[in-house]
This record gives structure tokens, C-alpha cells and sequence, in this order.
């Protein structure tokens, strides 16, 4: 069956001007997903990056990727439409794919953007293309909620997957998605343990990636209210989460990165001058705890907070103590669910 299907989308990709030679194929795919053309096997092969499986193909035979792991159903039905000229959705989407990716074609980067916002997603953060200033841009704008991202995307936004560089320019996009940018810092942070063992990531990497996050915030500011910034919240709340984070930034001279190391330091004086904050862990049996509104259980919920995390406590008092999360959200906790520290 891989084999009808490839001939049969090889067949309306030459009807649609769209030929891709060896050469091309496997210095693309090196470049862009850091696959090597020795390993990639007859029929389809499932795209891994970073060591996570996607919803992509990519085939050896016909040189093109394919969108979704399934065999196409109806394949005679497909053939037919085909040889009568009858467009394809699905396949004038996978043409505009591979266009992109192994031709830089203009109209389909066009089409992309205005029309298949998850599409562009994937081309410019798991597939690392940055060649389009206006694909980018349409990425960038429909980028939203972290929850939603895949697992096998999440590395995607911060490392290139040929070299785990550092992607400095979407990075720098993502800059005013101020919550986004708040879970992914914690994302590696929290995570920086299993995504060295499950992905592969050296440990140093991450946490220099974290650092450029935290700068990329502070970038240029010469001034800032420290009480509501949330760029500096977020240093303040990555650092009380994780302070050997501190340590290590300031043993590498903070990667060179001069406001970071500015407002790290003043991160310290302010430590130093004001009433030690107190901190508790939460504890729950379902995994999570829910910050309400007001003392009670049917309280509107404001967030959940996962076991694990820490809260700075405000006020103790009774069965419901008033917290404050590492995403500077204030409400009530039970008190059932926080083990003291």
C-alpha cells in the first residue's frame, strides 16, 4: 500500500510542477531535521525529532514529506480524481508542504500563511524554517496557549534540531506572548532532567537557553517596576522555583548576557533587604490543586497547581490560606493541600 500511495502522490506532485532531485532531498533534510540519507528506509519513515515521534513522513522513494501517519483510504478513488484533474485538498496541502520546504516557492509560502495557520506552525517551529519573514510572522501570531503545544514540538521553539542551537529569532518573536514564554521557561527548568535523558538535550544547553530567555525580557531595560514587570517576575519566580539555577548562571558569568547578570544582582539586594517570604509545597493525590477566588470549594477556579510546585504563602490563617503561584496568580488554597516546607 506505501508503495501505490507514494507512486500516486508522486504522480499529482509532477502534475503540479513539483520534482525534487537526491540532492536537493537530502541536504534539505539534513539541514532543516537533521536526518541523515542513510537512514532512512523504502516506503515511509515516521519523522522523530528530538527523539519524539510526529504526526509526519517522509519518503525516500518519492522525496517529499507526507502530513498524518495513515495510508490514505480509497486509493483507486484518489488515482482516478487525480488523472481527471480533479484537485485534492489534502494533497494541494502536502504540495504547498514540500514546495516550502524543498523549494522556497513564494505562492504556496503565501498560501500557507494566510490560509493553514497550524500548517505554518509546523514549518516554522518543528521544520525550522525562517527563511519568510511573513510565514514566520503568521506562525508567531497564531501561537497561543503552551497546553495545546505537542510534545514532540515543545524543544522545537527554543533548540535548531540539526545542532541544538538556540533559536534566537523566533524566540525573540515569541517576546510579547508573555504567558507562553512564562510556561516554556518553566518547561525546561522543571523538565531539564528528562529532557536530557528522554531528548537528548546536554543539561548545559538548557540551562544556557534558559538564561537567554530571561534575558531576551530583561533585554535594554533600564528601568523597571520590579513589583508588577513581568519579565522580572518571572526571574524572581525562576529563581525561587530553582535557585541552583542562580548558581549556575553565575558560574558561567551569566553566558555574557549583561542584564540578566544586572537584574540577578539586584535580585540578591532585594533578597537581602526585605522579610525573608515564606514557601510551601503542593501536595495532592490527584496530581493537582485548584487557586480559587474565595474560601470556599465552589469558589471560582483560577488556575490549578500541579503536586510539586511551590507557592508563596501570604496568609496561613484557617483552613484556607491565601497563596501566591509561580505565575503571580493570588487566591485560595486549601489548606489540606500544602505540606509545609
Amino acid at each position: 500500500m506505501d508503495k501505490k500511495e507514494i507512486e500516486i502522490t508522486e504522480n499529482y506532485f509532477k502534475k503540479h510542477h513539483f520534482n525534487n532531485n537526491e540532492e536537493n532531498f537530502n541536504n534539505v533534510n539534513e539541514n532543516l531535521l537533521g536526518i541523515q540519507p542513510d537512514v532512512l528506509q523504502k516506503g515511509y519513515n515516521d519523522i522523530i525529532i528530538f527523539n519524539e515521534p510526529t504526526n509526519y513522513q517522509i519518503s525516500k522513494e518519492g522525496k517529499y514529506i507526507k502530513i498524518g501517519n495513515d495510508i490514505l483510504p480509497d486509493l483507486d478513488s484518489i488515482q482516478s480524481n487525480i488523472e481527471d484533474n480533479i484537485r485534492q485538498p489534502y494533497f494541494d496541502e502536502l504540495l504547498s508542504l514540500n514546495k516550502i520546504i524543498y523549494q522556497n516557492d513564494l505562492t504556496s509560502i503565501l498560501n500557507i500563511a494566510s490560509k493553514h495557520p497550524d500548517l505554518a506552525i509546523d514549518l516554522v517551529v518543528m521544520f525550522n524554517y525562517e527563511k519568510n519573514e511573513s510565514l514566520l510572522q503568521a506562525a508567531i501570531r497564531n501561537i497561543q496557549n503552551w497546553e495545546d503545544i505537542e510534545q514532540s514540538n515543545r524543544l522545537s521553539f527554543v533548540f535548531f534540531n540539526n545542532n541544538f542551537k538556540i533559536r534566537e529569532r523566533l524566540l525573540k518573536g515569541l517576546q510579547q506572548k508573555n504567558d507562553f514564554i512564562y510556561a516554556l521557561t518553566f518547561y525546561l527548568a522543571d523538565h531539564k532532567e528528562k529532557i536530557t535523558k528522554t531528548n537528548s538535550v546536554p543539561s548545559d544547553l538548557i540551562e544556557k537557553a534558559t538564561a537567554y530567555i530571561l534575558q531576551l525580557g530583561l533585554e535594554n531595560k533600564n528601568h523597571i517596576d520590579m513589583q508588577i514587570d513581568k519579565s522580572y517576575t518571572l526571574l524572581n519566580n525562576i529563581y525561587v522555583s530553582h535557585p541552583e539555577l542562580k548558581e549556575i548562571f553565575l558560574k558561567n558569568k551569566y553566558y555574557g548576557y549583561a542584564d540578566l547578570e544586572k537584574y540577578s544582582i539586584s535580585y540578591e539586594l532585594i533578597k537581602e533587604d526585605s522579610q525573608e517570604k515564606k514557601y510551601s509545597t503542593i501536595k495532592d493525590a490527584d496530581g493537582f490543586t485548584n487557586l480559587r477566588k474565595e474560601k470556599n470549594s465552589l469558589s471560582q477556579i483560577l488556575q490549578t497547581i500541579r503536586s510539586g510546585e511551590k507557592v508563596e504563602i501570604l496568609d496561613s490563617s484557617g483552613d484556607w490560606w491565601l497563596v501566591v503561584t509561580k505565575q503571580d496568580r493570588k487566591g485560595y488554597v486549601h489548606q489540606s493541600r500544602i505540606k509545609s516546607n
